[in-house]
């Protein structure tokens, strides 16, 4: 975990992003911070004396955590305009971040493998924790734990599992300020492409403009609108006349085992 315990910790990893042009800043900090989306814009703010709520849901209650990223609040609760922060991951296998609040938690997360992509076009990973029926937490400490696997269960799957670069928008829908205390972030340096990371003998990988199967399956291609591109029933397919840019292959095996991941076509 990196927490947001020190000012050194603060400097070193997070700053403001590109919050006129709503697009996180290359030249910027690893993890960016965003502005609330209406209004006057208030800016999400990090400091090591920020204090969040303890374990009975009170700020400095039992537990609490010194030091954080402070969300800026959405105009009302479910509203998509909250503040947030963009955090850079040159691969992603476990994305984790620990939150407090003294009332309930609203949040919605989502990503992108591109960059100077306007956080309005980032895709949404999750949306389940975004209405009054259902919180990620109520007021207290939460440990949001293995976020890469969430998805929204409609097709393209998108996930933030990634061998290679993967922006990561976690954003407030809360009408109050949510603190950010601390994040984990587990990443890879495998080889860009497909691969199944559960120990099971079924394989996807990507090498080159062919996605090379274990064995024969069903075999889908995917844009980020959704329209299926290509499909096959083989142990791979040649995917080199589809243009280039981000694609979804969806891959169901004999057993119904699905794997789907990202594709970058070249």
């Amino acid at each position: 975990w990196i927490w947001f315990d020190t000012q050194a910790k603060i400097d070193k990893y997070i700053g403001q992003s590109n919050n006129e042009e709503g697009k996180y800043s290359e030249t910027g900090k690893l993890i960016q911070m965003v502005s609330a989306g209406f209004g006057d814009y208030i800016d999400s703010e990090a400091s090591a004396t920020f204090v969040g709520a303890g374990t009975d849901g009170v700020l400095a209650g039992p537990t609490s955590h010194t030091g954080a990223i402070k969300l800026a609040p959405a105009s009302a609760t479910s509203s998509t305009n909250g503040g947030g922060f963009i955090v850079k991951m040159p691969s992603c296998t476990s994305f984790n971040v620990c939150v407090s609040a003294d009332s309930k938690m609203y949040v919605r997360l989502l990503g992108t493998p591109q960059s100077g992509v306007i956080t309005t076009d980032y895709q949404v990973v999750s949306a389940k924790y975004t209405t009054v029926f259902r919180a990620l937490s109520s007021a207290g400490i939460y440990n949001w734990l293995d976020m890469e696997q969430l998805n929204t269960g409609f097709e393209p799957i998108f996930t933030l599992t990634s061998s290679s670069t993967m922006y990561a928008y976690f954003q407030s829908l809360t009408n109050n300020n949510l603190y950010i205390h601390g994040l984990k972030v587990l990443k890879t340096q495998s080889p860009s492409g497909l691969n199944d990371v559960s120990g099971n003998s079924q394989k996807v990988l990507f090498v080159g403009k062919n996605i090379l199967l274990s064995e024969k399956a069903s075999i889908k291609v995917f844009n980020a609108q959704g329209a299926l591109l290509k499909e096959a029933n083989e142990s791979s397919l040649d995917v080199a006349d589809i243009s280039k840019g981000v694609y979804v292959a969806k891959v169901t095996f004999n057993n119904r085992k699905i794997i789907t991941k990202k594709i970058i076509i070249k």
